[in-house]
């Protein structure tokens, strides 16, 4: 009797509440086979996001997706050790960044195109934000009952994000200064999932992480 494939274990560890409410909605809603670790985020550095990911590669996940706001970390001018700590991860570990925040991404769901653009703070994007989505703010309550996630998607808005993200990202990709726009790594995470949900999660694919290249 043949045995049924192990699944892969993966984990995606999110900075703080936004992050996890939005995977937590992806997941469900797009029926993505991975973990939420951990639960809530107590602490948003990305010291303890790493460590955090580390001890669960020690515990048998395959892959740990830790994904991370840049603005906190130029503000506290320690890019340079960031980059050393990326440099420094095992193959398991994969960090996701986005410049300034994960709002970038969500701005990116509404772009008729990319935008070689640099906003660099959560305020500066929130200002926009509010375009398209009224009154958005990084609280429970709003997440809960706005409708965000949704409206994220409406009018095929992954698609266009994933396109918007995907230029911008291939357009930095030339260059050495990958900071003269905003961005989000988030597509490239999203496009890993799709990856493995088409080969059902297997434990043994080969289709798998050394083929994301990210930004640090």
């Amino acid at each position: 009797m043949s045995k049924k494939p192990l699944k892969k274990s993966i984990a995606i560890i999110g900075e703080g509440l936004t992050e996890w409410m939005y995977f937590d909605y992806i997941r469900r809603n797009r029926r993505y086979s991975f973990s939420l670790k951990p639960d809530l985020p107590k602490h948003s550095s990305y010291t303890y996001i790493f460590a955090k990911a580390e001890e669960l590669c020690s515990k048998g996940f395959d892959v740990a997706f830790c994904v991370l706001d840049v603005d906190t970390i130029l503000r506290e001018n320690s890019l340079q050790e960031f980059r050393r700590s990326c440099g420094e991860l095992p193959n398991k570990i994969i960090p996701i960044t986005s410049y300034p925040c994960i709002e970038i991404w969500f701005l990116m769901h509404f772009m008729k195109t990319p935008q070689n653009r640099v906003y660099d703070s959560y305020e500066a994007i929130k200002k926009v934000l509010h375009t398209y989505l009224q009154g958005y703010e990084k609280t429970e309550g709003y997440f809960n009952t706005s409708g965000i996630f949704e409206k994220l998607e409406e009018n095929n808005g992954l698609d266009t994000a994933l396109k918007n993200s995907g230029a911008i990202l291939t357009d930095l990709g030339r260059e050495k200064d990958i900071f003269r726009s905003s961005f989000s790594e988030i597509s490239l995470l999203i496009r890993h999932l799709d990856g493995c949900k088409n080969c059902n999660f297997q434990q043994d694919c080969k289709n798998c992480i050394r083929t994301l290249s990210t930004f640090f």
